[in-house]
């Protein structure tokens, strides 16, 4: 089984020839399928006689942990000679990670670094399709029809002897009455064994861990509406407190615990407490009988699952009859032959029905009787997601914002420019953050002799006091008070910020420029830069051994997007884009904290 695979990873072509069967004694029924919102009308048939002629074949992008299930599926289906209204059919799989999709579909699919256009994307959980839709135009590309392929609970996984101490397997208990348990400043002594040591909390990254994001919003949502208030968000650094270990997924965690033991079995029980993990991770690690076995522990308060949703996408490459074809395969995998595959893999099938291995003797509970927690709002998710990066990721980073003229025009029905939504979302943003980052602010199309920029504050930790005020202050008023006035001197000031960040690096931290532009550069002073020159003096500066990103923003229909991308691409960075302003804030967060 695949973990954390990143990058596109394409199959083999399926099957081979068509077989031709023999006229079979019933009559054929060709069944109509219309997706809602996707405009697919093509009939599918599944040819039980005659063969077909032709191709079509549609590309399947899932979460690389069914990607070994997906790819036997589609060479069992192929052998059933599928065909879209004669056309034979045929799927290719290819295997990227959840969060990664989510990201890309909110810009231009580049088939150079993401590989073909998808024409049905299945992710671990909808957390990340929620996730995605904070995106205007990724949420034009999501479908009504979201059918679940299969289920996998998110839990709190924890050596058996550790739970049974906390008295975690002996009563139901709720998300923060488990944390509350595992955050005894004592430590285990707690519990009478002492000899434990500290409690140790795992946690996998939000942004890139199914278990770790649904585990997060679970913790912060605790009154279950869907929505993370702001009381709840206090709740957030209690969390911290309590976790001492952060990983990219659950993977990190189960195999450091799996070598741990290895070693030296009281090793084992000390290596890591509790961290969440999806039902699936505990059945497969139980299963390779290790020396400190898991176990499940199932809040009582709601199951916030990986539920596999299949998404046939309504994007601009969309085409009927591949969509018809993707939509042929979903029958095959929500038919009995699909759900096999699942359950024989330590799933749930989609009405949350046990596999053969989901069994107390593998640490695992074969009925789940809790529900299945409210759905999130995409604004959620993103929030929790950028909240927990912002407490947890040291963070260096220079704003520079665009005060050019053109970004005093109004954005319709908010009744504000685009400036006055650009520094409300650069506030929202600091106030995630604790006093520990460091945050500078520069504004450009202010040209003062050559410079095209001007330092308005220099880069320093939220928490200095200068005069009887912290720095944070001083941020915030300075963000307010910035005026448009000018043209768009954006590349030597690119240039500069760079070079800034850079000379003021800090090991360990998020070395960021974060510039938020309404355009390309239009200044032209003597000796000012050409994109060629900036982007060859960007790889050379800011992508070497102490590595600086520079993310641009671009703000309105009129953001040349192509050239943004070349100048973060030339630091290795991502590009984002706000064409309507209007959701300027949720773009801000997530090219920040990701």
């Amino acid at each position: 089984m695949a973990y954390g695979r990143t990058g596109y990873v394409r199959s083999h072509r399926r099957g081979g020839a068509r077989r031709r069967l023999s006229l079979a004694p019933w009559i054929i029924t060709a069944l109509a399928l219309v997706l809602v919102g996707g405009s697919v009308t093509a009939g599918v048939t599944y040819l039980l006689s005659g063969g077909c002629s032709g191709k079509a074949e549609a590309t399947i992008v899932v979460t690389p942990r069914i990607e070994p299930i997906m790819e036997k599926l589609s060479r069992d289906w192929a052998q059933t000679s599928p065909a879209v209204d004669g056309v034979c059919a045929e799927v290719s799989i290819g295997a990227k990670d959840s969060a990664e999709v989510a990201t890309a579909l909110s810009g231009e699919w580049d088939t150079k670094t993401q590989g073909p256009t998808p024409d049905a994307w299945v992710p671990e959980a909808l957390a990340w399709v929620r996730k995605a839709s904070v995106d205007a135009d990724a949420e034009r590309l999501i479908p009504e029809l979201q059918p679940s392929l299969a289920r996998s609970p998110t839990v709190i996984a924890m050596p058996k002897e550790l739970a049974d101490a906390a008295g975690l397997t002996a009563s139901p208990q709720t998300w923060q009455q488990i944390v509350e348990r595992l955050s005894k400043p004592e430590g285990w002594k707690a519990y009478d064994h002492e000899a434990w040591g500290r409690i140790k909390v795992a946690l996998s990254d939000p942004q890139t861990s199914t278990a770790g994001l649904l585990a997060l919003m679970a913790i912060f949502d605790a009154d279950d509406s869907g929505d993370v208030s702001l009381e709840e968000q206090a709740t957030l650094l209690d969390l911290k407190r309590v976790v001492s270990l952060t990983t990219a997924g659950s993977a990190e965690i189960i195999d450091g615990l799996r070598k741990a033991a290895a070693e030296d079995r009281d090793k084992g029980l000390t290596y890591v407490s509790a961290f969440p993990a999806l039902e699936q991770d505990v059945v497969a690690y139980n299963l390779t009988r290790p020396a400190v076995p898991l176990v499940a522990i199932y809040p009582q308060n709601g199951t916030a699952e990986a539920d596999f949703p299949y998404l046939v996408l309504n994007a601009s490459w969309r085409q009927a009859q591949r969509q018809a074809v993707a939509t042929a395969f979903l029958r095959y995998l929500r038919g009995p032959e699909g759900k096999a595959a699942f359950m024989a893999a330590g799933l749930r099938d989609a009405n949350r029905v046990a596999g053969p291995d989901v069994v107390p003797a593998n640490g695992v509970a074969q009925k789940v009787t809790a529900l299945p927690r409210a759905i999130l709002l995409p604004e959620s998710v993103q929030h929790a997601a950028a909240s927990w990066t912002a407490v947890t990721r040291p963070t260096n980073v220079l704003l520079v914002f665009d005060t050019s003229g053109s970004t005093n025009a109004p954005v319709p029905g908010t009744g504000k420019t685009r400036l006055d939504l650009t520094k409300a979302a650069a506030l929202n943003a600091l106030g995630l953050l604790d006093d520990t980052a460091r945050v500078g602010v520069w504004e450009f199309s202010r040209p003062r002799g050559t410079n095209d920029f001007r330092k308005v504050l220099p880069m320093a930790p939220l928490s200095r006091q200068s005069g009887g005020a912290t720095h944070r202050g001083a941020v915030n008023r300075a963000i307010g008070n910035l005026t448009p006035s000018g043209n768009t001197g954006l590349y030597n000031t690119a240039w500069a910020a760079c070079q800034e960040v850079a000379a003021r690096y800090q090991a360990g931290a998020a070395n960021i420029v974060l510039l938020l532009t309404d355009g390309a550069d239009d200044n032209n002073v003597d000796g000012g830069l050409s994109l060629e020159q900036l982007v060859r003096n960007l790889r050379s500066r800011c992508g070497g051994s102490k590595p600086v990103k520079l993310i641009t923003v671009g703000l309105g229909i009129d953001s040349d997007s192509a050239i943004l991308r070349q100048i973060s691409g030339a630091t290795r960075a991502p590009s984002f884009s706000s064409p309507r302003s209007v959701d300027i804030s949720q773009v801000v967060l997530t090219a920040l904290f990701g």
